[in-house]
């Protein structure tokens, strides 16, 4: 009787070995790609919140800059000297507040995205609070630009059927202030409502491929 030969093939060992070699190299493609995606989070994080801090800051000096005393006549023969000032109305003081908050929230959390970026661990917890007072913040600051709005178009037009007479045909240089400060708010304002759409993309993206 002949013996049995019981080598192994040489292509049976190749297509055992080449499987392996796949699924050992298949995990390191995933974790490079991870790693990119937080950086890649991070930066466009950080960018949008200094723009958010940077024209949020400049709404609030331009506004509490914007002092304007000018002598009113109040009969032919007889003028007295008044003031126009953004801590007389509750509704900028409220405006001043709120982006003076969003300023120093944006500075913080800035710094914590560029922390981020040196890390390559998950994120997402971290994501997910920013994500989440970063939205609180978004509604804070829309309704102060509102009051803010309201109460500067009262002074650009009156308000008749209240007999609410025009101001800045009186103060120019105030309602100026008034009116960049609100470019720079309006800018802030659309910069953090990028960014929270881009935090809950993101956030979005991960619960699909988890």
């Amino acid at each position: 009787m002949a013996p049995i030969d019981t080598t192994t093939p040489l292509h049976a060992t190749v297509d055992m070995e080449i499987p392996v070699k796949w699924s050992a190299q298949k995990p390191e493609y995933k974790a490079s790609k991870g790693v990119d995606g937080v950086k890649n989070h991070g930066v466009v994080d950080a960018a949008l919140r200094a723009v958010v801090f940077v024209c949020g800051l400049a709404a609030v000096i331009v506004m509490v800059t914007s002092k304007q005393s000018k002598m009113i006549p109040i009969s032919p023969v007889m003028s007295i000297p008044l003031d126009a000032n953004w801590n007389q109305s509750p509704a900028y003081i409220y405006y001043v507040v709120a982006f003076s908050v969003a300023c120093l929230y944006n500075i913080i959390t800035c710094v914590l995205s560029v922390l981020t970026l040196k890390k390559t661990g998950d994120s997402t917890k971290l994501q997910f609070h920013l994500a989440i007072l970063d939205s609180l913040l978004l509604g804070i600051v829309s309704s102060a630009l509102g009051a803010e709005l309201a109460l500067a178009y009262i002074g650009l037009k009156g308000n008749p059927h209240s007999f609410w007479k025009e101001i800045c045909n009186a103060y120019g240089s105030f309602c100026h202030h008034l009116s960049a400060s609100t470019t720079m708010a309006i800018v802030s304002i659309i910069a953090l409502l990028l960014l929270v759409w881009h935090s809950y993309y993101t956030l979005s993206k991960k619960i699909v491929r988890g």
